[in-house]
């Protein structure tokens, strides 16, 4: 790999540290990331746009390195790898008010993009996953327990984003990740392999799901970001809705069925359910100090 890296970038690293998606080596008193990259090139120019732009507005995001010829990627071995130079040396946790800045950092672009309603996403996902787990016999017992819960709370959640979002409203998009919260270092805030363009309140209902699920969450942190911040009343029912939705087991449900994790895993996410449930009361209640927002009947109840 040293071959490729000299030829095609003229950077003669001494020694390559292997890790998980590629390598990570020094050269010119900058530290590089060289990662495999699986999903569609086109996107590619779209990803180095939007990292130079964060960069020159001083958001230290890691930014692509071109080869000598100028291309984003190069081919080995039939595996397109991409090379990226660390710009910010800051290996701290990221808070939720880290996120909420870095994305409305960049809510302003002239790219082609259509968001399909997260609803429609949700619904898609639900009906492939149900005929997967309607083909399973005996196999997996705990998860085929526990499914038709999600299930409902995704029900809920495809019910609540519906009754959101309306026809030719102007939604607001900023810069998001793909599963922010699970990984909580700046090194994955800053890696634009990880960038999407979304509705702005997805990195913030996935950061409160995935650390209070996974980490550990300080509720301050999203009653400051409450106080502080100036959502529209389709954004809050937005982010309850994706609170609702439980993106955190259908991820996992998903590596189970990939063999790529055991179902044990399910047990510390099954024993924080009525925790999570009293979290989405809470933060129903917050937000129902700003909005006149919709009910959830059965979670009022619960908690009442």
């Amino acid at each position: 790999m040293k071959k490729i890296i000299n030829n095609f970038y003229k950077l003669f690293p001494s020694k390559l540290y292997v890790i998980d998606n590629g390598f990570r080596f020094f050269a010119r008193d900058y530290e590089y990331l060289f990662l495999t990259y699986y999903d569609n090139i086109e996107n590619l120019r779209v990803l180095a746009d939007v990292s130079n732009k964060l960069y020159y507005k001083k958001i230290y995001v890691n930014t692509f390195v071109p080869t000598v010829e100028g291309s984003l990627y190069v081919d080995v071995e039939g595996v397109n790898y991409v090379l990226f130079r660390i710009n910010s040396s800051v290996k701290d946790c990221y808070n939720l008010n880290d996120v909420s800045k870095f994305n409305y950092s960049f809510n302003s672009y002239d790219y082609n993009l259509k968001i399909v309603p997260w609803f429609r996403v949700w619904s898609d996902k639900v009906d492939l996953l149900e005929n997967t787990m309607a083909d399973l016999n005996k196999e997996y017992p705990l998860l085929q327990e526990v499914f038709p819960y999600y299930i409902g709370l995704a029900e809920n959640a495809i019910s609540y984003c519906r009754n959101a979002i309306q026809p030719n409203e102007n939604l607001l998009i900023t810069i998001n990740h793909n599963r922010v919260g699970i990984e909580d270092t700046f090194e994955y805030l800053y890696n634009p392999l990880t960038f999407t363009f979304d509705y702005d309140v997805r990195d913030i209902a996935e950061y409160i799901k995935n650390k209070f699920l996974f980490h550990s969450l300080d509720f301050a942190e999203v009653e400051s970001l409450f106080k502080n911040h100036k959502f529209s009343k389709t954004s809050l029912i937005l982010l309850f809705s994706r609170l609702l939705y439980p993106s955190y087991f259908f991820d996992i449900c998903k590596l189970i069925l990939e063999e790529e994790k055991e179902e044990s895993v399910l047990e510390k996410l099954i024993l924080k359910s009525d925790a999570y449930e009293e979290l989405l009361n809470d933060i129903y209640f917050l937000i129902k100090k700003i909005y006149d927002v919709p009910k959830i009947d059965w979670l009022i109840r619960k908690f009442a």
